[in-house]
């Protein structure tokens, strides 16, 4: 009998410094899109293409766990966080892909278009297959499609892409993802009012720990 779990995985990964309400709306727009029943919140690490996070690993955990804690179908994942060193996405599908038959990565077009410039990209593709949210002034870079070969890997709904093993891509509409942690980091340096954008368990987790502060 095999231990790989049957059902698809979605996962979500990202810095999330902090974790806001964009980032919950992704996780829950992917489930709800693909008809899935788990997805996973991988905080990063050490980032390959961003600056490391002032925000100490720990800190983002928690507020992260803070966030998904009453949605029961999100779970985080701290898999990255257990590697000292740059976390690669190849290497976190790779350990996943041991456990589960299929993995769905979510990612926002931004990240897509600088996909080639990923850590052995091409196996990301053998791994798991691609769902790509649209983001607020960013369209899809005509370089990348090309890369991807997107002509042979595009799908246009989840049961197409579902119904291959890995290396499909979908473009999903109907997502606005218009919100940044960099600026929302700069309204808590400035001690602006950030409860339409945070969690207010992660707001009080922020004031608790004296986050983001000058």
């Amino acid at each position: 009998m095999s231990s790989l779990l049957s059902s698809p995985l979605a996962v979500l990964g990202g810095l999330f410094d902090p974790v806001h309400k964009g980032h919950m709306s992704a996780a829950q727009f992917a489930l709800e899109f693909l008809s899935l029943q788990r997805i996973k919140m991988i905080p990063c690490h050490l980032p390959n293409h961003k600056a490391v996070p002032n925000t100490p690993a720990e800190h983002r955990l928690a507020m992260l766990t803070l966030a998904t804690a009453s949605s029961p179908q999100i779970e985080v994942d701290p898999i990255e966080l257990q590697r000292d060193r740059v976390s690669y996405t190849v290497d976190t599908l790779t350990e996943l892909q041991t456990r589960h038959s299929m993995l769905v990565f979510v990612l926002g077009v931004d990240s897509f278009n600088s996909l080639p410039e990923w850590h052995d990209w091409q196996k990301i593709l053998d791994l798991s297959h691609l769902l790509v949210l649209p983001r607020h002034g960013a369209s899809v870079s005509n370089e990348t499609l090309a890369c991807v070969d997107i002509k042979h890997r595009r799908v246009d709904t989840s049961e197409q892409m579902l119904a291959s093993p890995n290396g499909k891509i979908i473009f999903c509409e109907g997502f606005d993802y218009d919100m940044a942690s960099s600026e929302i980091r700069k309204k808590l340096t400035r001690g602006d009012d950030v409860s339409a954008q945070l969690d207010a368990e992660v707001v009080q987790y922020i004031k608790d720990n004296s986050l983001y502060q000058n």
